[in-house]
């Protein structure tokens, strides 16, 4: 796999591997910023509150990405990127945004990603589903990849170019004009509306607004209040 590096500058060096155990620990690990690193399999790929990742070698994309200062901003900006450059590759399908950063297509998740950071470094993990077609059991009706929604295989190296340069985008972007624009696509192409929402305790909520911190205003039997990181789950 060739990961370009992006033309702002963000990203200067590029780890490709055929596997390991986590693209986000061995980025982390580097110590540095502007380090991808990029593998065609993952044996203890993770997601968002220590949830196992289901990684087959050599059909999807997993990615991490290092930057830094440590901004508390970053994974709703990878949420962003990642749904620009995904919808891109599938034009007639609704990609949408469900908080905090999934991306999802067809009600299903074509992406996961992951932040981590230690020792001034952020790791923007992303597991993207690119070419597999086939889910275990319990995946399988919430799961989906590109090949599946186009009707075709993708070129790994395609995908993670375009991963790559959209992310360096709205990294730019938020560093020089701030979350606000980060903000108004998340509400724009954010899982908001018209749906049947719970928050992490199973209570029915209203999502009423993405503030200026990051944070998603859900309104529930009890008042408004703000959600951090914690999930909300969408019909799942």
């Amino acid at each position: 796999m060739i990961v370009g590096v992006d033309k702002t500058g963000i990203f200067t060096e590029v780890v490709k591997l055929e596997e390991v155990d986590s693209t986000n620990r061995y980025a982390l690990e580097t110590g540095r910023s502007g380090v991808i690193v990029a593998a065609l399999g993952q044996s203890a790929g993770r997601g968002r509150r220590g949830r196992s990742w289901f990684s087959p070698p050599g059909e999807n994309l997993y990615i991490t990405y290092t930057l830094s200062p440590v901004r508390e901003h970053y994974p709703i900006v990878a949420g962003v990127a990642a749904r620009q450059a995904l919808s891109g590759l599938v034009p007639g399908v609704e990609v949408l945004l469900k908080w905090p950063n999934d991306v999802v297509a067809a009600g299903r998740k074509l992406c996961g990603i992951l932040c981590e950071s230690s020792y001034g470094i952020t790791a923007v993990g992303m597991g993207v589903n690119v070419n597999q077609k086939a889910w275990p059991d319990p995946l399988a009706p919430r799961a989906v990849s590109l090949s599946q929604l186009a009707g075709r295989d993708f070129d790994l190296d395609e995908v993670a170019s375009r991963v790559t340069d959209s992310l360096s985008e709205w990294v730019e972007r938020y560093g020089r004009e701030g979350f606000e624009p980060v903000r108004v696509e998340f509400l724009v192409h954010g899982m908001l509306k018209g749906l049947e929402v719970r928050d992490d305790t199973g209570e029915p909520c209203t999502i009423v607004d993405l503030t200026l911190d990051g944070h998603l205003v859900v309104e529930t039997r009890t008042g408004r209040r703000e959600l951090v990181s914690e999930g909300i789950s969408i019909g799942w």
